[in-house]
């Protein structure tokens, strides 16, 4: 599992896993904690273990047993921040765990600085704070992954392997570093590179369901569905409750172009999730699904559905009018759909415009282009539908997960179609072999690859006359 994992910072692209540091010592010379109970200590260690294995509802209880135990302890403050659902109780465990600075160790202080920088959206300090961690405590897995999540937002997915590497050189069995490692290799599209860190991060843990699920989201985005499903299906043996699995199931079944049955697990994932973002996340999936799957119906009940999940987030107004332009698209009034995502672009910028985003960071949102270009399409504009698609196809930054890349890769088929139909069919074939890079068969977009194919046949045999 990767996507759920990261705590966005902002829109600013900020990545930081929500994963536990590799070591801890209770009241020691060498302690990285501060607490006056073993207790405590003993209910932040297993908070740290579940955290680790991405169980975070057993990591969020066990935080707050620690914080029961010991109301002072800071970094069991700072672990139940990161796993809070109300972002008010998450800043507000924040400002108390700064108080706490006095007394903590240098380590201690500068995570608190950290958290406190990501919070406040104050990208650049948190790197800063990440890199000064990193250089002191070489060990430290959650400075790494900043750092490495800074060096992909950037297009910098070499540094960020490295970054884990040199973890790696003084905690050869940090699992974590391996499971990064191999999503980094994965989005790439170098699968067995992948396989290899993911393998070894399965030998580490091999009682946990996070490495099963890793390995089988990489290969449900890689075209390799059988195998994605055994993995995954592996992952839910070992915890039957670990909804990620289940929503990659969906994915896979969806590569597979059994839709009804991706349907069907975006659904059981929307039902077993705490959090209602991811609920009307997956619900959408699902409305998605039954779009490619040409069940207009059933879109349209999954958008509605979707759109009835109360979601308290500043952007709440807007995901719930972009809901409104898709069942518009669904229900054959694409016109209306363009006047929605329109008249709903002025709030998106300005709430861009209030957060803090790094240099040169630039916004870029492919669900609205999609459906513009989509719209575009119903109406006969294909030539203006184009422009959006290749908005997609090449983003002004870089993708930092298989949903971003997948809106790339669906983007690269439209625009295939479209240059074959005027009769540039080398460019559109290397289209689709750049595609085949990182998912040689991918339903969704099966029947753009087909058109594509059959206009070169058409050719061919018109030449051979």
């Amino acid at each position: 599992m990767k996507k759920r994992r990261w705590l966005l910072v902002a829109s600013a692209g900020v990545l930081l896993l929500a994963a536990g540091v590799s070591a801890a010592l209770f009241m020691s010379h060498r302690r990285d904690v501060t607490t006056t109970s073993e207790a405590a200590w003993e209910a932040y260690k297993e908070g740290v273990a579940n955290e680790n294995r991405f169980y975070f509802k057993e990591a969020r209880l066990a935080y707050a047993r620690a914080l029961e135990l010991d109301p002072s302890f800071a970094m069991a403050m700072l672990g139940l921040a990161r796993q809070s659902k109300d972002p008010a109780q998450g800043a507000a465990l924040l400002k108390r765990a700064a108080r706490e600075k006095g007394r903590l160790t240098e380590r201690e202080r500068l995570h608190v600085d950290m958290a406190l920088a990501m919070t406040e959206k104050r990208h650049e300090d948190a790197v800063k704070i990440a890199g000064e961690i990193h250089q002191k405590f070489p060990t430290d897995t959650r400075s790494a992954q900043l750092l490495a999540g800074n060096e992909l937002g950037k297009g910098n997915s070499d540094r960020g392997i490295k970054i884990f590497e040199e973890l790696l050189s003084v905690d050869p069995n940090n699992a974590e570093a391996y499971n990064q490692i191999g999503y980094y290799y994965g989005y790439r599209g170098d699968y067995e590179k992948a396989m290899e860190n993911l393998k070894r991060y399965q030998f580490i843990a091999a009682d946990n369901a996070n490495p099963f699920d890793s390995l089988g989201e990489v290969q449900a985005y890689s075209g390799r569905y059988n195998e994605a499903i055994e993995n995954l299906n592996r992952a839910l043996a070992i915890k039957p409750d670990f909804v990620e699995s289940v929503a990659h199931l969906a994915v896979a079944y969806e590569g597979l172009g059994q839709y009804a049955r991706a349907i069907e697990m975006y659904e059981k994932a929307a039902a077993m999730t705490e959090s209602e973002d991811m609920r009307r996340l997956y619900l959408i999936r699902a409305m998605r699904s039954a779009f490619y799957y040409g069940n207009r119906p059933e879109a349209i009940r999954l958008a509605a559905k979707a759109r009835a999940v109360q979601v308290d987030s500043k952007y709440a107004e807007l995901d719930a009018a972009y809901l409104d332009a898709v069942a518009a698209l669904v229900e054959g009034r694409p016109a209306e759909t363009l006047k929605t995502v329109e008249s709903v672009t002025p709030k998106r910028e300005a709430l861009i415009a209030r957060e803090n985003l790094p240099p040169g960071w630039k916004p870029h949102f492919p669900h609205a282009n999609t459906l513009t270009a989509m719209a575009l399409e119903a109406q006969g504009k294909d030539a203006e539908a184009l422009e959006y698609w290749k908005k997609n196809a090449d983003p002004p930054r870089p993708y930092g997960n298989f949903e971003e890349r997948r809106a790339i890769y669906e983007a690269r088929a439209r625009i295939a179609v479209a240059l074959a139909r005027q009769g540039k069919l080398d460019e559109a074939e290397k289209l689709i072999a750049e595609n085949r890079k990182w998912n040689a068969n991918w339903a969704p977009t099966r029947e753009a690859e087909t058109t594509v194919a059959e206009l070169r046949r058409e050719k061919v045999l018109a030449a051979a006359k």
